[in-house]
């Protein structure tokens, strides 16, 4: 009995570590690769290489994102939201100015009523138009999560930093739209096109008609996790949110894959 609490013990710890670990790993990279990148000249890289650049910062600023996710559900420091709301304050911030609270109750408000009236993160009126139907979405999320205030805030944020990296620090304002600006724009992107449209949106196949109104998207593993941190198995998200991110294939894994929807 007291090897199995010992064990059980261990395990906790070691699951609570792995957490810290991977933000903290995430974070850092973000950070070294905007300042390696900011002060270099754009125009030594080669089409390729600067579009490699441009994704590889994509990923890594949709990756802030999902490390406040995680601390939304508790899920960075398990039992100590006191340490998650920090967390998740000092990500939304670097992702873009963004308010904790705010972003915690849509968040949890979604999972309450998923594609229900009350759902902030679900738009409703189809049009039969596919990209159409996409944009509107798009745009009525982000004003459910961009109020006047919260939106006056991310501008401030946007030439507060713009001026000090550019004419304080010197940083060329060319670099700044590569590295910085435009990864944010592609990350809001990823992140609405894989962590909710795709799983919420309804049609006739009937594959989210379930409690949680979502469907996964059984992608390769390193696919998967290069879409969008695993949002893909977002049925698996839905049923067990207190499961980080990246134990949602195990999840998956355990419960034998169901029938996979793809596009």
């Amino acid at each position: 009995m007291l090897c199995i609490k010992f064990c059980n013990k261990l395990q906790m710890l070691r699951s609570n570590w792995m957490g810290l670990m991977i933000a903290v790993a995430i974070a850092i990279t973000w950070l070294i690769s905007l300042i390696v990148l900011l002060p270099q000249h754009s125009t030594n890289y080669s089409p390729v290489l600067l579009v490699f650049w441009i994704l590889s910062r994509t990923f890594l600023h949709t990756g802030l994102f999902v490390i406040a996710h995680d601390a939304i559900h508790g899920n960075v420091f398990p039992g100590d939201p006191s340490k998650n709301r920090w967390v998740g304050r000092l990500a939304l911030g670097l992702y873009g100015f963004l308010p904790y609270q705010t972003c915690r109750k849509l968040h949890w408000q979604h999972h309450a009523y998923p594609a229900q009236a009350r759902d902030p993160d679900f738009y409703s009126k189809p049009d039969g138009h596919l990209i159409r139907y996409f944009i509107r979405w798009y745009g009525s999320f982000m004003r459910n999560y961009l109020t006047p205030r919260n939106l006056a805030v991310v501008v401030t944020g946007i030439v507060l930093t713009t001026v000090s990296l550019v004419f304080l620090a010197k940083i060329n304002s060319q670099n700044l739209i590569l590295f910085w600006l435009i990864p944010w724009i592609l990350s809001s992107l990823q992140l609405f096109t894989f962590g909710i449209f795709l799983p919420h949106y309804h049609d006739d196949d009937q594959s989210n008609n379930n409690v949680h109104q979502t469907r996964s998207y059984y992608y390769p593993v390193i696919l998967s996790l290069l879409t969008c941190y695993h949002f893909s198995y977002h049925r698996e998200h839905h049923a067990y949110p207190e499961v980080p991110w990246y134990q949602l294939p195990d999840v998956a894994m355990a419960d034998g894959y169901p029938e996979p929807f793809l596009p």
